[in-house]
């Protein structure tokens, strides 16, 4: 101990040299060097690593502080076999030799200046590591008199090994040094070499050398690979200049024989929960059988990892829910430090049987911070025992089918894994009702695929691993729910409208969705601008264009994913022009953002179509889509929010009717959701509608004018649902001149409107303004085959415009006049509607009497769609009439006659 306390004394203080100050930019490396005493690949070679310092004289030109060694990746070291000295053990070794034998791992020679100058070959120990920081072991020996620590840590950013002599003895006027290290201690070729501290300075090992007390096991190992070319770099800094390193690298040997080097994985995985189409996890292992027998060669590390998940068992979008990412600054990639992860990107866990380290390493599985064409990754993080792993991994979803594989393949810079071994790695993907996959649809068994790849250069390891779904058998079917209607029932007024489609979780998704709006459920489109064609596609509709808004939610299990998320971008709903043979359309925005994951913007065409016949409208979506970026959709629930002011509003009937959808679900299965749907408080709504009627032509006897009619229902009352109108008996029905009469399969040919009718069908023009439109419907006057149904042709105004309507009266007799009737009027506000008849040759009317003599007034009949019912007599005017009038007043009177005579 006296001695000890001397070496002390003498390190602290320095030996007395004196080293120019002006000459300490010359220290450095003047020459490394490095050997193997087998170049086979996985061999436990012995390992010789030399380095000479440039010196002035016979001294260096500053008194080194560190030096350290930084091995090529798989040259590797597994102290877990050898006994350990411990730093007090060490320090008394001098004198009291109490490191034991056989934790000597090698032998150093290092030549010095002080106290004794000369080259020492000194027994180099096994050290316990410290139990905190980034020191995986420790390695310990004498430089002549003074002891010295070399600490051994993992570059983080190749994850080989760096061996650090830090903190050298200033005092001993350190030159050159060369270490061996033996790749099996134990082996009795090293006997004669097993030496103490006391005997390195006194003249070597006793005759015939020391056996090891310990069996035989490899300390170091070859690299498993024969491809790279690879280098041995050592570093040194001194006490004086510690800021100005000198670092030298020279070439290491060629490893050759990867072919004999072995390479058997074992792998599985299996869901944690075995339900179908349901929420899970998955557990994995993989094993590789490591060869620790001191004649074997160590088993090739793994370059590359790639396993693909059975088809079916997919992404579950219910996963990107309240997720959060970690990105390559918070995990700490490539720094020797511990990770910062959000718990909220913590998606599994993960232990890894690392020979070379006292216990299993534990650590856990984070969701990494998406990139553009690498949206899912994720980390395998630890952060014990000195180790400090980030690896990096990708998941490649189909973008077809959403297969999901996993690829496992190190760090571009590497070319591969880390050239670490391992014998075994489990990890688990967490379950619950947010879990990251989720299982096929049906029970069953299904096998992973896998390939796994050797540092070697043999082939990969390829197989297939079994995995079984045995509950939640009988899901399946398709019967989706439907929730819509207004939000205020009130008859005639504007309301917001909601439209709900519900899916049971493991039924078939909908692929596509035809929502069919009862009579008199309608929107307003005038004063609406709409989304131009050209920025439909995209979605990037102007604001003025909106209408509302969109949620969905999606995903397997209790807890789906809710679009838009809070903070996220917001869905829209547009009205656009014309598509897909409809005269309008919505497009819907939905911007696919869960999490830390953005799959774009999902656009969707609707087109609205409206029956010419019936005013209904129906609403039919664009096939919807079923996987984004590799994630199947799974629909469970899709809402939708038409809220713009003054835009959807009410039916004028209170009748109940229904709401009903037809959905096509990607099987080809068809469901016919309805709900039900009743406007309020019709009675409140008034009703009066007002007509005028005018001839214009002869109005003699057997005279044809031509009509005017013109209807103007009042603002605000209910909507017409029947309109009659029996004229007087100065008019009838002109048989001669019913020229042609247009068939019902004409009418129907081509865009069913009319356009094929022959011309001399034509009788008339009509003309409607209505407030939810933004121009007036305009179209001929037929007259159109009825099919036998009554003994006259129909009336059908065939009006065109922003939409197609065909308004169809009956004619017929009544009272001996003629009456035409509208059986049916669209629930839909009407300004004004004006036809006009033609007369002459052309007119269908026929005077019976002269129109200037007399009152002739038309009895009209409306039933409104509230129910109520108006009645009134229309006067019958003729333009005519007001000149026959005035041509009557203007006479001479006839002269007087008196009775008798002169």
């Amino acid at each position: 101990m006296v001695s000890a306390v001397a070496i002390a004394l003498v390190s602290a203080v320095g030996t007395g040299s004196a080293l120019a100050a002006d000459e300490f930019d010359r220290y450095g490396l003047e020459e490394v060097g490095v050997a193997l005493s087998s170049v086979q690949a996985g061999e436990h070679a012995d390992l010789t690593v030399s380095f000479k310092l440039t010196r002035n004289g016979s001294e260096p030109f500053a008194q080194t502080q560190n030096v350290s060694f930084k091995l090529p990746p798989g040259m590797i070291g597994n102290p877990q076999g050898i006994p350990r000295c411990t730093v007090g053990q060490l320090w008394n070794s001098f004198e009291e030799s109490e490191c034991p034998v056989d934790s000597q791992i090698g032998v150093t020679q290092v030549r010095v200046l002080n106290p004794i100058s000369g080259t020492f070959s000194e027994p180099l120990y096994n050290m316990e590591p410290p139990e905190h920081g980034d020191v995986v072991a420790r390695f310990g020996f004498f430089a002549g008199v003074y002891p010295a620590l070399v600490n051994v840590r993992v570059d983080p950013t190749d994850y080989s090994v760096v061996g650090t002599v830090e903190g050298a003895p200033s005092a001993a006027g350190l030159l050159e040094a060369t270490s061996t290290l033996w790749g099996v201690p134990a082996a009795p070729s090293h006997d004669e070499e097993r030496i103490t501290p006391q005997e390195a300075i006194e003249g070597g090992a006793p005759e015939g050398g020391r056996e090891a007390s310990i069996p035989e096991a490899p300390f170091l190992s070859n690299p498993t690979d024969c491809s790279l070319d690879r280098e041995l770099t050592v570093t040194a800094t001194s006490y004086q200049l510690p800021d100005t390193p000198s670092t030298m690298s020279t070439p290491f040997p060629k490893i050759g024989g990867c072919g004999k080097v072995e390479f058997e994985p074992r792998f599985s995985l299996i869901p944690t929960n075995p339900e179908a189409a349901a929420p899970t996890g998955v557990d994995s292992e993989l094993v590789i059988p490591q060869d620790e027998t001191p004649q074997g060669r160590a088993t090739s590390t793994m370059r590359s990892a790639r396993v693909s998940l059975p088809e079916g068992l997919a992404i579950n979008p219910a996963a990107g829910d309240g997720l959060e990412a970690c990105s390559a600054g918070q995990v700490g990639f490539g720094r020797n430090e511990p990770s910062h992860c959000p718990d909220g990107a913590k998606i599994g866990s993960v232990e890894v049987d690392v020979p070379a380290l006292a216990d299993t390493l534990h650590g856990a599985v984070y969701q990494r911070t998406p990139e553009v064409g690498n949206l899912f990754q994720f980390w395998v993080v630890t952060d014990e025992q000195g180790v400090h792993l980030k690896l990096p991994a990708k998941i490649e979803a189909n973008r077809e089918t959403g297969q999901v594989t996993t690829i496992f393949n190190g760090i571009d810079k590497l070319g591969g894994l880390p050239q670490v071994p391992f014998s075994s790695l489990r990890l688990n993907v967490f379950g619950g009702p947010r879990a990251p996959l989720a299982t096929p649809p049906t029970c069953g068994t299904y096998r992973s695929t896998y390939s796994f790849t050797p540092w070697s250069g043999k082939p990969a390891v390829s197989g297939s691993t079994p995995m079984e779904i045995t509950q939640g058998c009988g899901k399946g079917g398709f019967s989706p729910g439907l929730s819509a209607g207004s939000m205020d029932s009130a008859a005639g007024q504007f309301s917001p409208f909601v439209f709900s489609l519900t899916r049971k979780d493991g039924e078939d998704s909908p692929q596509s969705i035809a929502l069919h709006l009862p009579q008199g459920l309608l929107a307003k489109l005038s004063g609406v601008p709409l989304c131009p064609e050209a920025d439909a596609a995209s979605g990037s509709c102007p604001n003025g264009s909106r209408i509302g808004s969109l949620s969905a939610s999606s995903g397997v299990g209790g807890a789906p994913l809710w679009i838009p998320q809070p903070g996220k971008a917001p869905t829209a709903v547009y009205l656009a022009g014309p598509y897909s043979g409809a005269p309008y359309s919505v497009v819907s925005v939905v911007p696919a953002q869960a999490g830390p994951f953005d799959l774009g913007v999902v656009v969707n065409r609707a087109a609205i179509y409206v029956d010419p016949d019936t005013a209904l409208a129906t609403i039919v979506t664009d096939p919807l889509p079923q996987i984004l970026e590799g994630v199947p959709v799974a629909y469970r629930t899709i809402n939708v929010l038409v809220d713009r002011p003054n835009f959807t509003f009410n039916p004028t009937g209170c009748e109940a009717k229904r709401i009903t959808a037809t959905v096509t679900a990607t099987s080809g299965a068809l469901a016919n959701p309805s709900d039900g749907f009743q406007a309020t408080d019709c009675a409140r709504l008034g009703f009066r509608p007002k007509l005028s009627l005018r001839l214009k032509g002869p109005t003699r006897r057997a005279g044809n004018p031509a009509l005017r009619a013109v209807l103007a229902p009042r603002a605000g009352d209910a909507n017409p649902e029947r309109v009659s109108v029996a004229l007087p008996h100065s008019e009838f029905l002109d048989q001669g001149h019913i020229r042609t009469i247009c068939t019902r399969v004409q009418f129907n040919a081509g865009a069913g409107n009319g356009a094929s009718c022959p011309a001399d069908a034509v009788y008339g023009h009509a003309k409607a303004w209505s407030p939810i439109l933004s121009e007036p419907l305009e179209g001929p006057v037929f007259l159109r085959s009825n099919g036998g149904e009554h003994p006259l042709p129909d009336l059908v105004l065939a009006l065109h415009g922003q939409i197609d309507f065909n308004a169809v009266g009956r004619i017929d007799s009544v009272n001996g006049g003629i009456r035409n009737t509208f059986d049916f009027v669209p629930d839909a506000p009407i300004s004004k509607v004006v036809v006009d008849f033609q007369g002459g040759k052309k007119g269908l009317l026929q005077n019976s009497t002269n129109l200037c003599v007399g009152k002739h007034r038309a009895k009209t009949k409306y039933t409104a769609h509230s129910g109520k019912e108006y009645k009134a007599k229309v006067a019958l005017k003729a333009t005519g009439c007001k000149a026959h009038h005035k041509r009557h007043r203007s006479a001479p009177a006839a002269p007087a006659t008196r009775g008798g005579s002169r």
